[in-house]
């Protein structure tokens, strides 16, 4: 399994926390429970849950869905491109995670960068993928989500804030990985 420069890793996430509202602080609270795991496995775990942009795509099958809505559920935001091998990497393990996942409150929000919404579903039914995917094929997201690499992936917690991200190819459905998820999801 690839693992993002933790340097590099640690540089985007803090700029993205930057964008943060003037405002926002930063107090020493204790650290979360899944801070230390999710670290553990490579994730940059934010100082603190914030929120970013709401943002709307549209599903292969063209239903809007905004990023919000997913609020109420632990949410896996992935960023990725048909033509990405760390992507085509990591696919079969979200799968794997989404088939796990069915019945607890969780939900995988995949968001294809600059794809035309043809070739993204002939490779969707190509690789029996299941988990929601959805479009953005002007590449509108990819500055503020991705902007060092695909994919991208983030966690967001119950309340659509981001809570840790990984740049680069990860093994979603590994037990450590697993375990999180259904703890976040059941709390």
């Amino acid at each position: 399994m690839a693992r993002p420069n933790s340097t590099v890793s640690r540089l985007f996430f803090s700029a993205l926390i930057l964008l943060l509202p003037v405002g926002s602080t930063f107090g020493a609270e204790a650290r979360p429970w899944y801070a230390a795991r999710l670290e553990s496995l490579g994730f940059y775990v934010f100082d603190k849950p914030f929120e970013a942009p709401n943002f709307s795509v549209a599903s292969v099958d063209g239903k809007m869905k905004s990023r919000l809505s997913t609020k109420g559920k632990i949410t896996l935001l992935n960023f990725w491109a048909t033509w990405c091998p760390p992507c085509k990497q990591e696919i079969p393990t979200i799968q794997r995670l989404h088939d796990i996942m069915k019945s607890e409150n969780f939900e995988i929000m995949a968001v294809d960068l600059g794809e035309a919404p043809k070739s993204v579903k002939s490779f969707l039914e190509e690789n029996k993928i299941s988990y929601p995917v959805y479009l953005d094929p002007k590449n509108s997201l990819a500055n503020l989500y991705a902007s060092r690499g695909i994919p991208s992936t983030y966690i967001l917690d119950k309340n659509g804030k981001f809570i840790a991200g990984i740049i680069g190819s990860f093994d979603y459905d590994t037990p450590e990985f697993v375990n999180i998820m259904k703890e976040l999801a059941r709390k």
